[in-house]
């Protein structure tokens, strides 16, 4: 095992290159032993100023994509259905909202007109605590916001899926005149970005509906920040406008997790410019393929959202490579993950991918009554076991937690660095300080 050397020159890199990742809010900075070879680091260039909010929003909603500014289509008599996303993104939502609302009440719409609905699709409710610090004290006051509930008896129905299953959204948006969605612009495993028509499907529709589209086109010929051809992304978009989602408003996030811009607008055309601008700030070319890639889940912090880095990691790390995963858990794993993680491991060892597509297209779990997001992050651990070793580096999750998904755990990235050495001595090395956020591409 070669010696580690801190201050190195590393191959690739000029002599002031600083090797770090994200964890948490923090830059964690590492050195690599003698013998490494950097390829690439993803490191973005930060904005020197924080965008403001106040305006971007105001201007987006003064200059609509492909629609009308919403004074010249709304009425003070008509029921506005606002759909917002939940507290799993740290999107700028509250200012926007209030910008919103502003609006909302410069038209003469009364507060008693208003409903917002978090679009939970199939996470967690919000608490109360929650609420007030997701969206305000004020408007939690001032209006009627609620969860939205997938399991709920009175959802209305708005289309079917190819297969003919039927899709029903929240009965409010439904009932309301008009529904603004709002959301954020990032990378997204499936739907290639975050934002636009996710915000109706899944986020205020049916259980049944949302597990069926996630299993039948999960990590099938889909590609990290595309939009077309992408058949989980047209269909979400199919059913926001069967579900006649009227009017959006997303943030653009940057590789920080930071605001860069608000769009508004039609759900598709506006959410399409905001990609394209996402997709400017976050892509980055690979020259290669590397032994080991080192790579954050920064901006994710829920257990099992850390798990969606695997992705972009497998795309510039060599078959039969390591990928050293870290990122900062703010929260334990779902009851039953971990044990239906362990279990598939060991049911399906040899053929761990097929097993797993088998699964989804049979309909199965695999975590038995699980919500989708939770087989969704299972599938992403199966997927990268069947190509790469997995080193974890989380000081939060323990290490027989680690284990229990098949990852070897590390104590420290320094720690991590080493374990991947002993595998391969002299490797060629990625780094990606903030992989949640990144669409790798390769020359």
């Amino acid at each position: 095992m070669p010696g580690f050397k801190p201050g190195l020159l590393y191959h690739g890199l000029s002599p002031m290159k600083d090797l770090y990742i994200r964890y948490g809010h923090k830059k964690l900075f590492f050195d690599v032993p003698e013998g490494f070879n950097i390829l690439d680091v993803a490191d973005f260039e930060d904005n020197p100023v924080l965008s403001d909010t106040k305006n971007l929003t105001i201007n987006a909603l003064d200059n609509p994509v492909d629609a009308l500014p919403l004074e010249k289509q709304l009425r003070p008599s008509d029921r506005i259905a606002i759909l917002i996303e939940d507290n799993t993104r740290n999107s700028p939502k509250k200012e926007i909202l209030k910008h919103l609302l502003e609006r909302l009440a410069r038209i003469s719409i009364p507060e008693s007109n208003i409903i917002i609905i978090v679009a939970l699709g199939t996470h967690e409710a919000l608490t109360s605590k929650e609420m007030i610090m997701t969206y305000g004290e004020e408007v939690i006051n001032d209006y009627t916001i609620i969860n939205h509930d997938p399991l709920s008896p009175d959802l209305m129905p708005v289309g079917k899926l190819v297969s003919g299953t039927v899709v029903r959204i929240n009965r409010l948006a439904y009932e309301a005149d008009f529904r603004i969605g709002i959301g954020s612009i990032f990378p997204h495993p499936l739907n290639g970005f975050g934002g636009g028509g996710k915000i109706m499907f899944p986020g205020i529709s049916n259980f049944d509906a949302i597990l069926e589209h996630h299993m039948r086109y999960a990590f099938r010929k889909i590609v990290l920040g595309g939009l077309t051809p992408n058949p989980f992304y047209e269909e979400v978009t199919a059913l926001a406008s069967a579900g006649r989602l009227d009017f959006i408003i997303n943030s653009v996030l940057d590789h920080n997790d930071n605001l860069y811009n608000v769009v508004a607008g039609h759900p598709v055309n506006a959410h399409t410019k905001g990609a394209g601008i996402c997709k400017k700030l976050v892509s980055k070319t690979f020259k290669n393929r590397a032994d080991i890639t080192i790579i954050s889940a920064f901006p994710y912090t829920q257990a099992t959202q850390l798990m969606k880095p695997l992705e972009p990691a497998s795309i510039i790390t060599k078959e039969q490579g390591v990928i050293i995963l870290t990122g900062k858990c703010t929260s334990a794993f779902r009851m039953g993950y971990l044990d239906a993680c362990l279990a598939f491991r060991e049911k399906y060892k040899g053929r761990l991918k097929e097993a797993l597509f088998d699964f989804f297209n049979s309909g199965q779990r695999i975590i038995s009554g699980g919500a989708p997001e939770l087989n969704m992050s299972i599938a992403q651990v199966i997927l990268a076991l069947e190509s790469y070793r997995v080193i974890l580096f989380s000081g939060e999750v323990p290490q027989d937690d680690a284990e229990k998904l098949g990852f070897i755990s590390a104590a420290t990235i320094e720690d991590a660095i080493h374990k991947s050495a002993q595998f391969i001595p002299y490797p060629t090395v990625n780094v990606v300080p903030s992989g949640g956020v990144i669409i790798p591409e390769l020359e």
